[in-house]
């Protein structure tokens, strides 16, 4: 009987040591591989603690913090991306086997039920924001961006009426209904037959994160200008 009893106690020990430790680290592996693979970023770091930890095992995180280089989200690059939150419950279920016939997401929406808190900031480079427009703006030759405190100016040579021309268009990023965009604050192009023509009502804006909702209820609520980048940051609803 004493025998019996002993393989038992040995057995729960065995229980708790894979719950206390080794269900938390598959978990985190298995959810850095994922943020790799949706951000395409570099040198992710994942750090999820709990007290006890074997609540990860149950989806309950007292705080989470993660940080990658390069994260891409949309068409958009973010440097230095930082994730942060605390008091959340994950839903282990979704992550393991994901409901079928769903998009992206609305799959990482469903693995977070809950969050006291989550935030996530990273800065836009004057080259990220160089590589957006020349995607979304054909034709331009030569773009150039530079990005202060006191907003952003953008120049390239276009072709108009088969002569090359000067465009300089100025701007700012700004956050508006929980997304990104590129505000334009005056174009002028010039050349040797139109000379400096103001195109200013053909002012518009750039959605930077038109194609990607942001998952967990993450929207950008803040944009601060700096010397050659800007930083960005985004809360949960």
């Amino acid at each position: 009987m004493k025998k019996f009893l002993a393989v038992i106690v040995v057995l729960l020990v065995a229980v708790v040591a894979f719950v206390q430790f080794a269900v938390p680290r598959a978990l985190t592996n298995y959810l850095k591989d994922k943020i790799t693979e949706a951000t395409k970023a570099q040198n992710v770091s994942l750090t999820l603690d709990a007290l006890p930890g074997a609540k990860l095992a149950l989806g309950y995180v007292d705080k989470v913090y993660c940080k990658a280089d390069d994260a891409t989200i949309g068409e958009l690059n973010l440097k230095q991306a930082e994730l942060k939150g605390s008091s959340l419950h994950i839903d282990i279920k979704e992550i393991l086997m994901p409901t079928e016939g769903i998009s992206r997401e609305e799959h990482t929406n469903r693995c977070l039920t809950s969050a006291g808190s989550l935030e996530l900031s990273g800065v836009i480079t004057a080259d990220s924001l160089k590589d957006f427009l020349a995607q979304k703006v054909e034709h331009l030759k030569n773009l150039q961006v530079t990005m202060t405190h006191e907003g952003i100016t953008a120049s390239a040579g276009v072709k108009i009426i088969g002569r090359e021309a000067d465009v300089q268009i100025g701007g700012q990023i700004i956050a508006r209904d929980g997304d990104l965009y590129f505000q334009m604050t005056n174009i002028n192009v010039e050349n040797a037959i139109l000379r400096r023509v103001n195109l200013d009502k053909f002012l518009g804006d750039f959605n930077l994160t038109e194609r990607v909702k942001m998952p967990f209820g993450l929207q950008f609520r803040e944009v601060q200008m700096r010397d050659g980048e800007a930083f960005v940051k985004a809360t949960r609803n």
